[in-house]
C-alpha cells in the first residue's frame, strides 16, 4: 500500500505503472522526489489524499506493470550494476541524442515560420532548449568516458568515484529544472491555435523527450547509484 510517508521515488520504484499519472500531474519522482509526500506537499497545491487514492488504485492493477516504461523499469532493476550502465548507454543515451537533434532542427524551423506571432515565447524556448541540449551532451560524455568506466573499474566504491556520482546527481537536478521550465514556457506542450504540422511535431517530440529524460534520471538516481553505493 502506498502511504503519505513514502517518497515519489519509492512509489515509482515499487509501482512503475504510476509514472504516466505522475507525469500528468507534473509531480517530480526523479530529481526532487526523495522526500516523504507528507513533507513535500505542504503548500496546499496538491490534494494528497486524492493523489494517494489514485496511486493506490493504479498500483492495484499489476497487469499494467509489464507495459511501457513500467516494464522497462522492472526489467532494469533485475540487471547488475554494470549491465545497468550499458543499458543506459544503449537506450536512453542514444534515443535522447537523436531526439535532441530532431527537436533542435524542428525548433529552428518553427522559430522562423512562426516568429511574427510567437517570436517572444519561441525565442525563450529555443534558447532554453539549446542550453539544455549542451548540458546533456556534456553530461552523457562525462558518464560514458569518465564516471561509468570508474564505476566498472571500482565495483566496491571508493571516495573519488562516489564524489563523481554525486556530481552527476547535481547535474540531473539542473537538467530537470530546465525541463520543468520548458513545460511552463510551452504550457505543457499545448499547441497555439495557428500551429502547423511542424509545430505539432515539435511539441510532440519535446513531450516524449521530457518524459524519457525523467525516467532516465529516475533509473540513475533511484536504482543504479544507490545500488552501486551499497556494494
Amino acid at each position: 500500500m502506498i502511504t503519505e510517508k513514502m517518497s515519489l521515488a519509492e512509489v515509482v520504484k515499487e509501482y512503475p505503472q504510476t509514472i504516466p499519472y505522475l507525469n500528468d500531474l507534473h509531480l517530480d519522482y526523479c530529481c526532487g522526489g526523495h522526500q516523504p509526500m507528507d513533507e513535500s506537499f505542504t503548500d496546499g497545491s496538491v490534494d494528497l489524499e486524492k493523489v494517494l487514492a489514485e496511486l493506490n488504485r493504479i498500483a492495484s492493477q499489476p497487469e499494467k506493470a509489464s507495459n511501457g516504461q513500467a516494464g522497462t523499469i522492472e526489467a532494469f532493476e533485475k540487471l547488475s550494476v554494470n549491465e545497468m550502465l550499458s543499458d543506459l548507454e544503449t537506450t536512453h543515451h542514444i534515443t535522447e541524442r537523436e531526439m535532441m537533434d530532431e527537436i533542435d532542427a524542428l525548433l529552428n524551423k518553427i522559430l522562423v515560420v512562426h516568429y511574427p506571432n510567437h517570436g517572444e515565447e519561441l525565442t525563450q524556448i529555443h534558447n532554453l532548449f539549446a542550453r539544455l541540449k549542451a548540458e546533456l551532451e556534456e553530461h552523457f560524455a562525462k558518464e560514458e568516458r569518465l564516471v561509468f568506466p570508474m564505476m566498472r573499474a571500482n565495483p566496491h566504491p571508493d571516495k573519488e568515484t562516489v564524489a563523481q556520482v554525486k556530481i552527476l546527481e547535481n547535474e540531473h537536478t539542473s537538467a530537470g529544472d530546465m525541463l520543468k521550465q520548458l513545460q511552463i514556457l510551452t504550457d505543457d506542450y499545448t499547441l497555439p491555435e495557428d500551429a502547423c504540422p511542424t509545430f505539432a511535431q515539435t511539441y510532440s517530440v519535446m513531450k516524449a523527450f521530457t518524459e524519457d529524460v525523467f525516467v532516465h534520471v529516475f533509473k540513475e538516481n533511484s536504482i543504479v547509484f544507490p545500488e552501486y553505493e551499497e556494494q
